[in-house]
């Protein structure tokens, strides 16, 4: 069931965790993550594994809002990963066109959407609409990385490259989290890290990165909930003009 929260409530509930949590920083619990060992299993039989769970765990909501909940993340998902203009913000954020600018980017999208929904939710349903976005996402990056491998005759998919992958989602999760609540600067510092993976950057597109993501935020705000779930997100849109081009 949906539940609307205040604003400031939020800010102070995500503040408390961050107090909390600052102790170990965000690099610090990437690192720990890295250096567990390996499995044995297939990462494309742990995502369907876990998939599965997903689906039939009892988690005390009505089955009709699991169902709304499944449609919608997985839509949400492609909405991220596909309708945002890539080769244009590859250009205006002096990006290469590379896969792993892709992954960033949509790790960026994601994190926006999650952003503007999870103060529409109670911990379960949310808790529910966020592992089925991101096992979508799992399971699509192991589709794509399958094909990229077929077609340079390499193996792109090892377990220590999709540990990294993994690392780096719960970084950029965890540091534009932190960033986003805090001025600019901070969450500049969070893209630098996360975005351009610490390498020297054009002060210009750090800019441009932030006000994207303030700007797209601020425009998934003034959007209504039950829309973005049953209609996703067909095009991205920012409520100010942001310099992208």
């Amino acid at each position: 069931m949906l539940i609307t929260r205040n604003f400031v409530r939020r800010l102070a509930t995500s503040s408390r965790l961050l107090e909390t949590t600052k102790k170990r920083t965000v690099e610090d619990m990437t690192q720990e993550m890295l250096q567990m060992p390996v499995s044995r299993v297939p990462p494309t039989i742990q995502r369907f594994t876990s998939s599965l769970k997903m689906k039939f765990k009892s988690d005390g909501l009505d089955q009709s809002v699991k169902s709304i909940l499944d449609r919608a993340s997985a839509q949400l998902y492609y909405n991220c990963a596909d309708n945002y203009d890539f080769q244009k913000l590859c250009e205006t954020f002096g990006l290469g066109d590379y896969m792993s600018s892709w992954y960033k980017l949509t790790l960026m999208h994601t994190w926006m959407v999650l952003m503007r929904l999870h103060s529409e939710f109670d911990g379960k349903a949310y808790m529910r609409l966020q592992r089925g976005l991101l096992s979508t996402m799992w399971l699509d990056i192991d589709h794509r990385l399958s094909i990229v491998s077929k077609e340079l005759n390499q193996v792109m998919t090892g377990q220590n490259d999709m540990k990294h992958m993994h690392g780096l989602h719960l970084q950029t999760f965890f540091e534009y989290d932190e960033g986003f609540l805090h001025d600019d600067r901070v969450l500049a510092g969070a893209v630098w890290r996360c975005l351009y993976m610490n390498r020297s950057v054009d002060p210009i597109h750090l800019l441009k990165v932030v006000t994207y993501m303030r700007s797209t935020v601020a425009w998934l705000e003034t959007q209504d909930t039950n829309q973005i779930l049953v209609e996703g997100i067909s095009e991205w849109k920012q409520l100010r003009s942001a310099p992208i081009s």
